[in-house]
């Protein structure tokens, strides 16, 4: 009698476990199953490539198969062997099947259901400055790659003399790309700042950690980094393509040879397949000495001057080199571009300024599409064509949504349009796209607080101030709005925080001083003022505190001390007065009478608007103020209005000169136009006040300061 324990049926062995394998023929299903997996995956990163659809097929494609194992496995081994059971099915096929489906389904879910799985492509209408429409098919913005490029190491063999090199190729590179919609570069000058605030005064020999921090910044996928030798006439370069999310490897490079842009236009497809953007055959693929200029002496000219200005901030150095680039090559658009936009800070400014630009406009052909609508929407808002300016913005932003040149231009044209919306949303894509740039920060507080939004805009102005400790900027702005708003003590809190931080900074002590100088503080302002003077360390800020003691002199009807601290200005300044000075002394002299010298100065900037008002043109004076407060809501610009609407005979002018006394609740002037506007309405009580506050002020002023003297005989005769 057979035992349980002796039926070979009931606990078969393990070594029959292969046989029964094979008999039920699961190796050569999985085998066949590998197969066409591996076909179908093939076959699907071919459709990717050929149609543009999404990457994220391929990878779906490979979990589906790879989870989908199990249920081919009991497929194969109920099914498998040769027999009626093969149309049977078990209760293992029925509760496994459906629950690896079902696990499967969840596993895609997870991974793939945030990600975009049609084209890649998309179509856009987009409207020309020509108001003709156009249909372009253009990337997706989640399938565009973004890469930060930094300058290359220097190896031994590169001499000081050829640092611009290791800026030269990044900045080729990237030109030489640009031409390909999916690629987005985030430019190494970018993180010059941080860079220095680590303490490193250069990109070379940084550590790559450091790169990668940077690059995550940015919110950058991928950065390039790599190194430049020479030996003998030949440049070795190695150029790396790292992920910055993990740090891993992307694609690595290496080039020889005597032309650096031939080397440039090697790497540019190794990087295109570490970036793995599609092969299109529309993408434009120009040598990029095309791009720049055919002559050697001209690009190495423009690359030096390129390096003075982004690693120097040597504007005069620049304009040397790229100058001489220009001269060489008249049709080197880049060249003639960049000298356009570095002048703007140099002393060449007001004779060759647009020069450049309009010869960069004659040769657009030259650079990238996304280039020449940069040179194109500048040239038109300089030339006043605002119309064209926007219609070229928009298209750049239709075409190139994550280009953030042409964001931020969009940005500017919505604000000096007034489109507050458009502009907040602008400038929150521009914040997610590059959260390094604080700028942004700035104007969304200035909208907000625009548009009465004045929590959002507080809590903006404080994030700028937290995320950027070092730029004073932050705190100024901040200490502004506090100052705007009424908040006195708060405005002065943050100044001092600032002068806590940088003792020996003229600046805050200057803005501190204004704002004593705007409630009443006149010792404190003065102080403030003086000391400014002794902490001025070149004659430009010697000169802005020289200007602001005239002004407190000014304010007190201390017109002689005044005009003595002009006079003393002119003389120590060896440069032209600006406009800002210049409406500041004009100020001084038509209060002490001389109406022809400030009538000479206005007229050196074309602005006779105080001029009409002393005329008796009123109204005209008030809507040229007007004008200027839409732009500077400063309390002088308010008081100007309602003192010119006050002699127009208009009720409107209370609004105006109440607005001034809120942001400079000592000014004297205010207080004696709103004393005089008070008299006529037969509010004596209060005219008296405000005449009161005004020779507070007033109280050393000069004997002929005719405003003083006015103030006392108002106040006398209103028996006070």
């Amino acid at each position: 009698m057979d035992t349980p324990e002796s039926s070979p049926a009931s606990q078969p062995s393990r070594a029959s476990l292969p046989r029964d394998l094979i008999q039920r023929r699961v190796p050569h299903i999985l085998a066949i199953y590998a197969g066409a997996s591996w076909g179908l995956v093939e076959f699907t990163a071919f459709a990717v490539d050929e149609f543009l659809i999404s990457p994220h097929w391929t990878r779906m494609v490979m979990v589906t198969l790879l989870i989908a194992l199990p249920s081919v496995f009991l497929l194969a081994w109920f099914h498998g062997k040769p027999g009626r059971e093969r149309d049977q099915l078990a209760r293992a096929e029925k509760v496994g099947i459906p629950a690896n489906l079902v696990l499967c389904v969840v596993v895609l879910t997870a991974l793939f259901g945030g990600e975009g799985l049609g084209s890649v492509m998309t179509t856009v209408a987009v409207e020309t400055e020509d108001g003709e429409t156009i249909e372009r098919e253009v990337p997706t913005p989640e399938f565009t790659k973004t890469m930060a490029l930094f300058p290359l190491d220097l190896g031994p063999g590169m001499a000081e003399d050829d640092a611009w090199v290791s800026y030269a190729v990044p900045e080729a590179l990237r030109l030489d790309l640009l031409a390909d919609e999916f690629f987005v570069p985030i430019s190494f000058y970018r993180s010059e700042s941080q860079l220095r605030e680590r303490g490193f005064e250069s990109f070379d020999a940084t550590p790559l950690t450091l790169k990668r921090e940077m690059a995550q910044e940015s919110f950058a996928g991928f950065m390039a980094v790599g190194e430049i030798d020479r030996v003998d006439d030949l440049f070795r370069v190695t150029l790396s393509v790292y992920r910055a999310g993990n740090g891993s490897l992307a694609g690595e490079s290496f080039h020889e040879g005597t032309d650096l842009l031939a080397l440039v236009d090697e790497m540019s497809g190794p990087v295109k397949n570490a970036l793995e953007i599609p092969v299109r055959d529309a993408v434009e693929d120009l040598p990029v000495r095309g791009r720049l200029s055919d002559n050697t002496a001209a690009v190495e000219a423009f690359f030096k001057g390129f390096f003075r200005y982004r690693m120097h901030q040597d504007a005069e150095g620049a304009i040397e080199y790229l100058t001489t680039a220009t001269i060489l090559d008249p049709s080197f658009t880049i060249a003639q571009y960049t000298l356009h936009l570095v002048l703007p800070g140099s002393e060449a400014e007001e004779t060759v300024a647009a020069a450049p630009l309009v010869a960069a406009m004659e040769h657009l052909y030259r650079v990238p599409e996304r280039s020449s609508f940069q040179i194109k929407a500048e040239y038109y808002a300089e030339t006043g064509e605002t119309d064209k300016a926007a219609a070229v913005v928009e298209m750049w932003v239709g075409l190139y949504p994550n280009d953030l040149i042409a964001l931020r231009a969009l940005a500017w044209i919505q604000m000096e349009n007034d489109d507050w919306e458009g502009a907040l949303a602008t400038l929150a894509t521009i914040r997610r796209l590059d959260p390094l740039d604080g700028r942004p920060i700035s104007a969304m507080a200035r909208i907000y607080e625009n548009v009465g939004n004045y929590d959002q805009s507080l809590a903006l102005l404080a994030e700028y101030v937290e995320r950027f400790p070092g730029d004073l900027s932050g705190h100024y702005g901040l200490a502004d709005y506090h100052q705007r708003r009424g908040r006195y003590e708060s405005a002065r809190e943050v100044l001092e925080q600032v002068i806590a931080l940088e003792p020996l900074a003229a600046e805050p002590v200057r803005r501190l001083a204004d704002l004593d100088l705007d409630v009443g503080r006149m010792e404190e302002a003065r102080a403030g003022y003086e000391r400014t003077l002794r902490q001025a360390r070149t004659p430009a800020q010697r000169a802005q505190a020289l200007a602001r003691l005239t002004h407190y002199h000014h304010r007190r009807g201390e017109i002689a001390a005044a005009i003595q601290g002009i006079e003393r200005r002119r003389e120590e300044s060896a440069f032209e007065t600006p406009l800002d000075m210049a409406i500041g002394d004009a100020l001084v002299y038509l209060d002490a009478g001389r109406t022809d010298k400030a009538i000479a100065l206005l007229q050196e900037f074309d602005d006779l608007r105080l001029v009409l008002d002393q005329a008796g043109d009123y109204e005209g004076a008030a809507e040229s103020l007007r004008a200027v407060i839409a732009l500077s809501p400063e309390g002088r610009y308010f008081r100007g209005a309602g003192s010119a609407l006050r002699r127009a005979g208009s009720y409107e002018s209370e609004g105006e000169l109440q607005e001034a006394l809120r942001l400079a609740p000592a000014n004297p002037r205010a207080h004696l136009e709103m004393a005089l506007l008070m008299e006529t309405r037969g509010e004596v009580g209060v005219a008296v006040e405000h005449l009161q506050s005004a020779l507070a002020v007033w109280e050393n002023a000069d004997e002929d300061y005719e405003s003083a003297r006015l103030a006392r005989a108002k106040l006398a005769e209103l028996g006070r």
